[in-house]
């Protein structure tokens, strides 16, 4: 995200002067930390907060979706920073955060297994949050039917898998993959699946280390109503498969932290790949749905999802 110095400084003082005893003496902008969010850590003497902001038309929905996650899991004993409001001034939608003093936890001296651990047991607090609907939105969230939801999500990429399917044509999978994918899809009808909130970006970066070894979990733009654990699972799966990150290691305490076995993971990775299967195939045909200009990125993921399946079709 590029950052206009003179003004979004000017503005980014403005929305923090309302929060600090004195006007801001000094703002730094945090580069590399969120790729459609500026962000800034803004002091004023011994105080400090934290305020991203973006002019992008969905930013107001996506910070008051982020407030609500935050209360949430904050009220179940997550540590997660306090939120100050949410608003609009001087063009921008924001979002203020109280500053969480500590590293970032890929640089952190705590054992990854340690951090990876307790990410697990704040997992499946987040997991109990009730969600009414299905999807990225609050109004997902807070309304809707999630089983019903879920069934149309399916049924949409069950029917998508025919002759004629754009994902033969970028050579994603073949005619008889397909038909074959067609029936594991087909097989999740019948699942009786729970829903629930998932953090959708649990990872060492969004994770902030004190002295205490108290881990704090950041940046919820990504949260989801969808399916428990299976979500946030999945969405470890991907970045294991395409980044090594988490590693067996990390993915094995972060299971260890949730409470799931070593056995009943194992009972479970079937039904997840298929997931993990059926979420690549939807994000491939948005992008083509939406003209999205790159497509490598979805299609990539979505051939290693098939390479993935492969030994079970």
């Amino acid at each position: 995200m590029v950052i206009d110095s003179s003004k979004d400084i000017e503005a980014v003082s403005n929305i923090a002067s309302e929060f600090l005893n004195e006007p801001p003496v000094k703002v730094t902008p945090i580069i590399g930390k969120g790729s459609v969010n500026k962000v800034f850590v803004v002091a004023a003497g011994d105080n400090k907060i934290v305020v991203r902001m973006s002019e992008r038309a969905q930013a107001p929905d996506e910070y008051a979706k982020e407030a609500w996650c935050i209360e949430r899991a904050a009220a179940l004993g997550v540590p997660v920073p306090a939120v100050l409001a949410v608003g609009r001034r001087d063009g921008y939608a924001y979002i203020v955060e109280s500053y969480v003093a500590g590293d970032e936890g890929s640089d952190s001296r705590a054992a990854e297994s340690y951090i990876w651990r307790e990410l697990g047991g704040y997992a499946r607090l987040i997991h109990s949050i009730e969600v009414a609907g299905l999807g990225l939105k609050l109004s997902d969230m807070t309304r809707g039917d999630a089983r019903a939801s879920w069934l149309q999500y399916l049924e949409y990429n069950i029917e998508s898998l025919n002759e004629d399917d754009q994902l033969i044509k970028l050579n994603v999978l073949t005619h008889s993959q397909s038909k074959s994918i067609k029936r594991i899809f087909a097989d999740l009808r019948a699942r009786e699946f729970v829903f629930g909130l998932n953090h959708g970006d649990i990872s060492l970066r969004n994770t902030i280390v004190d002295g205490r070894g108290v881990v704090s979990l950041l940046d919820w733009g990504s949260a989801e109503a969808s399916i428990v654990p299976h979500h946030d699972l999945i969405q470890l799966l991907k970045m294991n498969m395409l980044e090594n990150d988490p590693d067996l290691a990390a993915l094995g305490a972060f299971l260890d932290g949730y409470g799931i076995s070593q056995t009943e993971f194992g009972r479970m990775l079937p039904e997840l790949e298929s997931l993990l299967l059926l979420r690549a195939f939807d994000k491939l045909r948005w992008a083509i749905d939406w003209n999205v200009g790159e497509l490598d990125e979805f299609v990539g993921h979505a051939r290693d999802a098939v390479r993935r399946c492969l030994p079970r079709i």
